[in-house]
């Protein structure tokens, strides 16, 4: 008797977790860089979990969670709340500034994507027009990665062609303008996106154009990133890379960025990731 009673205690603490749909992936990438002749080599990877479940009134309840090889937090870690109203993310997410860019952001070392503040909490509404997508954010005065603000975005996809829109209206009144746009015909993508952020007083902008290729195994890129502060240069970055598959979730890969503004900047990593 004593054994059954055992038992359904146990039960009861263990019946939440196996009704709960939980995944685990992650990734392990090592790059060899050389940065301007100093060479250094470094491991990065981090894992995933994410759990879901449902509850009685059908409404879909997700957790994501991502540590970093370090055990520390990898960012984006967030609960989520899906049903007919569409999908509520409450935790560190994107804004609506970020939340349709790294169009141009095709590398694994050498990136040269734009940038965006994080979000508090992000609502994505459900589809009321055929493949346009409406995504609300807005963030507390404090907030990974964040700041204050309600911010809106609105991407629309035919075809082979994407287009977004994104705007933080900051709580300080200043505000950050995403936009950008994808083509993509016969395995070319091409992408533009700029950023105008003028938060911290000063006019800061950004603007990228990119090219990726694909053909099987094989992924080919060049970005080029022009940044402004006040309407003067800062930044005029190129990054050109070779991504090749080996299956499994392994890509070999190499990849080069230069500024012709800064001449320390020239890097060359090789490396290798999997993905899992």
């Amino acid at each position: 008797m004593k054994k059954l009673v055992a038992l359904a205690v146990v039960s009861a603490f263990a019946a939440p977790i196996y009704a709960a749909d939980i995944t685990i992936s992650g990734d392990q990438e090592f790059a060899y860089v050389d940065a301007n002749g100093a060479t250094s080599t470094a491991i990065d990877g981090d894992f995933n979990i994410k759990a879901s479940t449902s509850t009685a009134n059908g409404l879909k309840i997700s957790a994501d969670i991502n540590i970093s090889d370090e055990a520390g937090d990898d960012g984006s870690n967030s609960l989520t709340i899906a049903g007919p109203f569409g999908s509520i993310d409450l935790g560190d997410t994107s804004s609506a500034a970020d939340v349709y860019d790294d169009r141009t952001d095709y590398s694994l070392v050498t990136g040269v994507g734009v940038t965006a503040p994080d979000a508090a909490i992000g609502y994505t509404l459900p589809s009321m027009i055929p493949n346009l997508s409406v995504y609300l954010s807005t963030g507390a005065d404090t907030n990974e990665d964040g700041e204050a603000h309600t911010g809106i975005a609105l991407q629309y996809k035919a075809g082979p062609v994407s287009v977004a829109y994104g705007q933080n209206q900051n709580d300080d009144e200043s505000k950050i303008t995403y936009v950008g746009g994808t083509v993509t015909l016969a395995g070319i993508a091409v992408s533009l996106e700029t950023t105008e952020d003028n938060a911290t007083g000063a006019k800061a902008e950004e603007r990228n154009i990119g090219v990726k290729y694909s053909m099987g195994d094989l992924t080919l890129f060049a970005a080029v990133k022009e940044t402004q502060t006040n309407d003067i240069a800062q930044t005029d970055a190129t990054a050109v890379g070779l991504h090749y598959s080996l299956g499994g979730g392994v890509v070999a890969f190499l990849e080069s960025s230069s500024d012709s503004m800064d001449a320390s900047a020239d890097t060359t990593a090789v490396g290798m990731t999997f993905k899992f």
